[in-house]
C-alpha cells in the first residue's frame, strides 16, 4: 500500500509547476503622457480605443495627463507613428504599448477577449523602462471596455 501510495505521491510531484509573477510596482511618477497604441487586431482603432481607457484609468488614480489623447487624430498609427508621437510628447513619461487582441469571440455567447502590452518610455534615458502584459476573456455580460479598465486596474497599482 506504502509503494502504491509513494507512487501516486511521485506521479503528482512530476505534474507540479511552479509559476513566478515578479511584477516591478508601476511608476511612481504622477505626471504622464498618453499616446495611442499600436493596433495589432482587426477591430478598426482599437489602439486608439485602448489608449483612451488607459487615459481614464490613469485620472482615476490621481495621475495627471499632460499629454491627452484628444491632441491626436482619431486613426490607425505604426510603430514608426508611435515613435514620433514619443519625441513630440510632453514631460518625460510617455505610455503606449500595442493592442494584441481586442474583439468578441464568435459563437452562441460571443466573449471578449483582450490582450494589451503596455510599455512606458522614458525621453530622459531613451529607454523603456516598464513594460507589462494582460489578457483577459469575459463572459457574456462583459464589454471590451470593462476587460480592459480590469487589466489596466491590476497593472496600475
Amino acid at each position: 500500500m506504502r509503494i502504491l501510495f509513494l507512487g501516486i505521491f511521485l506521479l503528482f510531484l512530476g505534474c507540479m509547476q511552479e509559476e513566478y509573477n515578479i511584477q516591478k510596482p508601476f511608476i511612481k511618477q504622477k505626471e504622464v503622457s498618453v499616446v495611442p497604441f499600436v493596433n495589432f487586431t482587426q477591430t478598426p482603432l482599437a489602439g486608439y480605443r485602448v489608449a483612451g481607457i488607459l487615459e481614464g484609468v490613469l485620472r482615476s488614480k490621481g495621475y495627471k495627463i499632460k499629454n491627452s489623447l484628444f491632441s491626436f487624430k482619431e486613426d490607425e498609427y505604426g510603430i514608426e507613428d508611435i515613435n514620433k508621437m514619443i519625441q513630440k510628447a510632453k514631460g518625460d513619461l510617455v505610455i503606449t504599448g500595442y493592442v494584441n487582441e481586442f474583439r468578441y469571440k464568435t459563437g452562441i455567447d460571443g466573449e471578449p477577449a483582450v490582450s494589451v502590452t503596455i510599455k512606458v518610455f522614458s525621453k530622459n534615458l531613451g529607454k523603456y523602462i516598464y513594460t507589462s502584459s494582460f489578457s483577459l476573456v469575459g463572459d457574456t455580460y462583459n464589454s471590451l471596455g470593462v476587460l480592459t479598465q480590469m487589466g489596466f486596474n491590476e497593472i496600475i497599482k
